[in-house]
């Protein structure tokens, strides 16, 4: 244990193996054996396209109309006689 340096002295005591002691933080932290080049940039995704390009694309209704709909389907299933 005397031919260790400071820091694998500390992280010896503190750490588990593979960890490394951190006085800032004062927690063992995993020590990093990646490279410091940067990450490949991610590509942009491609817009969806139609499965069918003759096929109308489905406009979405506004939420005002859809909620009234909805409504209305319930006031029918209400007023619907229970056998």
């Amino acid at each position: 244990m005397y031919n260790l340096s400071r820091q694998a002295k500390i992280d010896k005591i503190m750490c588990k193996p593979g960890y490394t002691w951190n006085e800032t933080l004062e927690r063992c932290l995993p020590a990093y054996g990646g490279s410091f080049e940067e990450p490949d940039k991610p590509s942009k995704p491609k817009p969806d396209k139609p499965a069918n390009p003759d096929q109308p694309i489905e406009i979405q209704k506004p939420p005002e109309q859809a909620i009234m709909e909805e409504k209305i389907k319930r006031a029918a299933v209400a007023a619907k006689p229970v056998k």
